[in-house]
């Protein structure tokens, strides 16, 4: 699991607030350093905002606090097109898709039993999303968001755009990337908010999280934001943990749930309620075909 719990006993920290301990933890003496001046302004506005003003700037302080210019640059010209979906639906993921829905059948049908969504239809979700939990993304997710954060800065917009190779340049005009770079830049501070919430209400080291360029996290790539509407907790421990397999399945689950999976009909019905997890007909299709596969090729 990629997260770390700061407090795993609390009997050890009696008399010792939790905000407490994030700040005994955070401030060791090789992580406190000098903030980096371009996130300035972002502490500002966090802290405006109502946020913890000491918890801010000691997350900042820390020397993991770091721009993310190549990864952001490299997430304007992604195209879903050029994703390969067809390795989801060959017969090595099918096989491993079938071995994890033995070897989490538990979790799948109280899953099914709480939300009713098949668990054929999680397993598909969970394959196309991280392979099954096996790659949930390799990029510091708090980074990532604070980078995107900050980009309309204009010395942080040209160093984004100077990191994008001529290859990628030609991949999107600049118009279409200038446009990706406005409107990530708004959705990625409320992200990062409920980044920050998340971490510190369930004592987890924030840049111990990493997930995709989109600052997605988990086996089931949620973002921040979500966690606090669809996450559940699928193994009964009392907390949402992404990278637990149970919450997990769970958690997408409930998501399908909310966007009312049961009653849609058919498949041009479930495709659509596959598309609030991610607006590509490329990913709703193959969501759709792996789970209708590992169903029997059955209707779902």
């Amino acid at each position: 699991m990629l997260t770390v719990r700061f407090i795993q006993k609390r009997r050890q920290w009696v008399k010792v607030s939790t905000i407490a301990v994030f700040f005994l933890l955070l401030l060791t003496p090789f992580t406190v350093c000098a903030s980096e001046p371009l996130f300035d302004s972002l502490q500002e506005r966090l802290i405006a905002d109502g946020l913890d003003a000491d918890l801010i700037k000691t997350i900042y302080q820390n020397s993991e606090a770091r721009l993310e210019f190549e990864v952001v640059a490299a997430n304007l010209v992604r195209s879903e097109a050029a994703l390969n979906y067809d390795q989801f639906l060959s017969t090595y993921s099918l096989r491993k898709s079938e071995r994890y829905l033995k070897r989490y059948e538990s979790a799948l049908r109280e899953a099914e039993r709480r939300f009713g969504v098949e668990p054929e239809v999680v397993v598909a979700v969970l394959m196309v999303e991280t392979a099954l939990g096996t790659y949930p993304g390799k990029y510091r997710t708090f980074n990532v968001l604070s980078t995107m954060a900050v980009s309309q800065e204009g010395e942080v917009r040209e160093k984004i755009l100077a990191s994008l190779t001529e290859e990628q340049r030609n991949m999107q005009s600049p118009a279409v990337i200038s446009k990706r770079l406005n409107k990530r830049a708004a959705r990625s501070y409320r992200e990062l908010k409920a980044l920050i919430n998340y971490v510190h209400n369930n004592n987890i080291e924030p840049f111990g999280i990493v997930g995709s360029s989109e600052g997605a996290i988990g086996i089931p790539q949620f973002l921040p934001s979500n966690i606090e509407y669809y996450g559940r907790d699928g193994d009964g421990d009392g907390r949402v943990d992404l990278f637990n397999h149970p919450d997990a399945i769970a958690s997408v689950a409930f998501f399908l749930r909310a966007h009312r999976w049961e009653r849609a009909n058919g498949a041009k019905g479930k495709k659509k309620v596959l598309l609030y997890y991610n607006r590509s007909t490329y990913y709703a299709d193959t969501v759709y075909t792996l789970a209708q596969k590992l169903n029997g090729n059955k209707p779902l």
